[in-house]
């Protein structure tokens, strides 16, 4: 089975180390939740609010999910240290998902997915799937790895510890225009390859993938 999915608009964000200027202080006022903010979160709402999609269902993926938060955690059990109920509270892969809800008010459809370096493609194939049931939906890949000692353990080559790309899109019964063939991209983790790719071939008239379910 396959779905054909137009994507509407498209926009991404990336840092080598830490993505400034997120505009976090309009989109959410109340400064105690603002502080709370996992960088997941906080890439994720910039997006949703630069897509204007907050009523909008979401799925979000992260292919490493609150690898900062976790890290302080463990770091604090390594040092004897009290755990922070925050950094407890945020270190699931569903914070972003949370916020989102939050923030925006949705109290609609939201997950979140997870597949390592799949993961892009599990965001595709389950919005193809709630495609069928919903008018448009926000698809969203952020993962934050900035975290101390990536550099030591990175064996990757990813070099960019900061990323997100957010698309709006809605079922079409019109032939694709885009065709995806595992493109990689140096620096990138793979669970945003196939964003990227989609990115890379955008045109000017119209934008529609086919994903086999």
């Amino acid at each position: 089975m396959s779905i054909n999915l137009e994507i509407l608009v498209i926009k991404s964000i990336e840092d080598d180390e830490k993505i400034f200027n997120l505009n976090e202080k309009d989109i959410v006022s109340d400064m105690m939740l603002r502080r709370r903010l996992t960088r997941n979160a906080r890439i994720a709402l910039y997006l949703t609010d630069l897509l204007d999609a907050w009523d909008m269902p979401v799925v979000i993926g992260s292919a490493f999910g609150e690898v900062v938060e976790t890290f302080e955690i463990i770091r604090s059990i390594d040092m004897s240290q009290t755990v922070s109920p925050t950094h407890f509270q945020n270190s699931v892969h569903n914070t972003p998902a949370s916020y989102l809800s939050i923030v925006g008010n949705n109290t609609g459809y939201i997950t979140t997915v997870s597949d390592i370096e799949n993961t892009a493609d599990c965001v595709l194939s389950v919005g193809a799937v709630k495609s069928m049931e919903y008018d448009k939906l926000l698809l969203i890949v952020v993962d934050a790895m900035g975290f101390d000692c990536f550099d030591d353990l990175n064996k990757c080559g990813v070099t960019k510890k900061e990323f997100g790309v957010a698309m709006v899109v809605q079922q079409t019964s019109k032939a694709p225009t885009i065709t995806l063939e595992q493109q990689k991209f140096v620096g990138y983790s793979p669970s945003v390859w196939p964003m990227l790719e989609i990115m890379k071939k955008l045109s000017d008239i119209e934008n529609i993938i086919q994903i086999k379910i």
